[in-house]
């Protein structure tokens, strides 16, 4: 079971991470729809010739930018969620005994490759106080027994 303190701890990562990506797909808005508004303005006559163009294009723009801003900001959020509660849920494994960081931790695992997860029903537990085991133990490391 999880904790508050866990559970807001990992809220407060996520609180964090959607400010920044909000402020990446701020920038990333602001600069499609000030790039636009720049070239539209840098050639005056073109903007008194045409102004329906003028205006046409930059709500193209600003339509484009507002859409950016949202894409960027929901799908950083998606993906924040998903890696907090994914790191979370590992680490609440890994305390239970029932994952094996093995070499990932170090790096040198390949992408794509997969955490070892341990079967409950292959694990061993100490016939004196049912404590799980690791693997390759003589004695059990809360009671003492020998196994």
């Amino acid at each position: 079971m999880v904790g508050w303190g866990f559970a807001f701890g990992r809220g407060f990562v996520v609180l964090l991470w959607s400010i920044v990506w909000a402020i990446v797909a701020g920038i990333v808005g602001v600069l499609v729809i000030g790039g636009s508004l720049s070239s539209l303005v840098s050639n005056p006559t073109a903007v008194t010739s045409n102004p329906t163009g003028f205006i046409t294009g930059f709500l193209a723009a600003s339509f484009l930018g507002i859409f950016l801003i949202i894409f960027i900001a929901v799908i950083g959020l998606y993906a924040t969620i998903v890696k907090v509660a994914v790191d979370g849920a590992l680490s609440q494994l890994e305390k239970s005994g029932q994952y094996n960081r093995g070499s990932s931790s170090t790096g040198s695992q390949s992408m794509g490759s997969q955490p070892t997860l341990v079967a409950p029903a292959m694990r061993k537990f100490c016939a004196n106080c049912g404590t799980a085991l690791p693997g390759g133990t003589a004695k059990c490391p809360n009671c003492g027994a020998s196994l």
